[in-house]
């Protein structure tokens, strides 16, 4: 019982710690996520009641994989990508998926309420300009064009889902 609590504190405390990063930066550095992905494999290999190395493994692979296409084709940042794989070394790979899907709905839902209010506080025509308009520029001004429409850091969402999980965890007292 103690374990669970410890592994909910340190994937809470990871996830919290990528958040604020995230947010102040708008980079996850890798001094955090590769410290976060071999504390997760060691905590399943060494830990009594663990996942074992495999399924940290597997989680790590998933999660890995989950935004490297995005971040491939100009979607994301490698941070994020990097963020997941050790999300996913904690969580294994069910609980990386279902951590992803919500991360994906608080993310659809942040954007829309960040559309809201910079709509209700600057006008629908300067979000038009400065979030929703298409680039027709060079791709390395697209690329900083679209860093700049980024309207949440994904670290905060997927924080955001990771505590609801553990929660979730946390009330059934075991993993």
């Amino acid at each position: 019982m103690i374990l669970t609590y410890v592994f909910i504190a340190l994937v809470g405390l990871y996830t919290a710690a990528a958040a604020v990063v995230d947010l102040r930066t708008r980079r996850i550095p890798n001094y955090l996520t590769v410290t976060a992905a071999v504390l997760g494999l060691a905590y399943h290999t060494l830990v009594p009641g663990g996942w074992g190395a495999l399924t940290s493994l597997g989680g790590f692979a998933v999660g890995f994989a989950l935004l490297l296409l995005p971040w491939l084709l100009g979607g994301g940042g490698a941070g994020d990508v990097k963020l997941l794989g050790a999300l996913g070394a904690w969580l294994g790979p069910k609980y990386m998926l279902v951590a992803f899907a919500l991360s994906i709905f608080f993310a659809a839902v942040g954007a829309v309420v960040v559309l809201a209010v910079l709509a209700m506080t600057k006008g629908a025509a300067h979000v038009r300009e400065t979030k929703l308009a298409a680039d027709d520029a060079p791709a390395t001004r697209k690329n900083q064009s679209a860093s700049r429409r980024r309207m949440l850091p994904f670290a905060v969402p997927v924080a955001v889902s990771t505590w609801l999980l553990l929660a979730w965890i946390a009330t059934r007292g075991a993993l």
